[in-house]
């Protein structure tokens, strides 16, 4: 008898356990009540509240009812406030969590008439690019909106998007010449990861930009943008090579590294890629722009132009930008016996002060003066 009123006990408590588990309790009050109020007080302060609690609801405790009032609330609430700060919480979800209501934040958007609900959108979907994807139209349609911050966070969420967005690039292309800063260096941000379909076009536009922008930050995100599309057309090749001589000291390093990427294409910079190489104060940057100056000559112009790469072998004080000029006669292989000025200047360098440039010189020594076996096959 005594048992089986312990077993009764034991299955009551458990019951009981199982019960709240499924009821969690957050600032004093059930799930259960949180949506209760969501959906039906009169109160848009309450309601608010309640969206708020469905962010750890879902989070903290997986509440199967979060999800799906969140979504209902944030489309079909008659309250802006309440439709606001359920894209809040939205925002404040695992990317998991939030890519689960990708649908619905779409059909948000599209319906949402209150620019200041869009704005929240825009923020919350900036951080989750399997989100924004779902909602290309809709971010590009907040591109037009005044507030400056929800343009600004839409192309911040069209970025996230990447070549999913690529339809937006002519909605974002008017904002390079907005009044507000953090607009033109979103809209900039975006277009260099879009992957638009127009891309030379756009990259010249951004070439444009950069010649009339007064703001660091912008002009430093062109560069980063330009480096991304790969658009190697003589307008900006000629934007990069004067924006090695920048201002700025990313902005210089940034064109310098972009320069040398473009290869032989980029070959009009030569110049000013050997300017930087040899007078820039920035140690960094000479090395950087040694790497780049042989880079876009390719092989037959670093032979032709070899007397310059030996000037700075010789003359740099910092070792590591001597060691880089080392390094690219050297890579000429058998090709560097064609230009007499080549080998006597790297048997010099053998002497070098420092050990790393000794080793690095006879290396290219002995590589270039490696014969060639005219049988062997040309590999490719």
């Amino acid at each position: 008898m005594f048992r089986a009123a312990a077993l009764l006990v034991i299955a009551v408590c458990v019951t009981a356990s199982a019960r709240q588990d499924g009821d969690p309790v957050l600032d004093g009050k059930k799930a259960s009540e949180w949506i209760a109020t969501l959906r039906n007080d009169g109160s848009p302060r309450k309601r608010v509240q309640a969206a708020a609690a469905l962010g750890p609801l879902w989070v903290k405790h997986q509440y199967k009812d979060a999800l799906t009032d969140l979504a209902r609330s944030m489309k079909l609430d008659p309250s802006a406030a309440v439709r606001a700060q359920c894209a809040r919480t939205l925002g404040g979800f695992p990317p998991e969590s939030a890519a689960l209501l990708a649908k619905e934040v779409g059909d948000a958007f599209a319906n949402e008439k209150e620019a200041a609900v869009r704005k929240e959108l825009a923020i919350a979907v900036a951080r989750f690019p399997d989100v924004a994807k779902r909602a290309v139209e809709p971010l590009a349609a907040v591109l037009k909106d005044p507030d400056p911050v929800a343009k600004a966070a839409a192309a911040e969420a069209l970025a996230r998007a990447g070549a999913d967005a690529k339809a937006a690039a002519d909605d974002l292309l008017p904002l390079l010449t907005d009044a507000e800063k953090p607009v033109r260096r979103a809209a900039v941000f975006a277009l260099g990861r879009i992957a638009p379909e127009n891309g030379s076009f756009v990259a010249a536009a951004l070439a444009k930009r950069f010649g009339e922008e007064a703001e660091v930050e912008v002009r430093r995100e062109v560069v980063g943008a330009l480096k991304l599309l790969g658009d190697k057309s003589a307008v900006v090749v000629a934007m990069l090579a004067g924006a090695t001589a920048d201002a700025d000291a990313d902005v210089r390093t940034g064109a310098v590294r972009t320069l040398g990427s473009f290869g032989p294409p980029a070959k009009a910079a030569a110049d000013p890629l050997l300017k930087a190489a040899a007078t820039n104060p920035d140690k960094a940057l000479r090395e950087d722009a040694v790497h780049a100056f042989a880079a876009v000559l390719g092989p037959d112009g670093v032979k032709g132009r070899a007397v310059d790469l030996v000037k700075v072998m010789e003359v740099d004080a910092e070792f590591e930008v001597r060691l880089a000029a080392v390094e690219e006669l050297g890579a000429l292989g058998p090709l560097g016996k064609e230009n007499p000025v080549i080998l006597p200047a790297l048997r010099q360098r053998q002497s070098d002060p420092q050990v790393k440039v000794r080793q690095a010189a006879a290396a290219a020594v002995r590589r270039i003066e490696k014969k060639v076996d005219p049988k062997a096959p040309d590999k490719k």
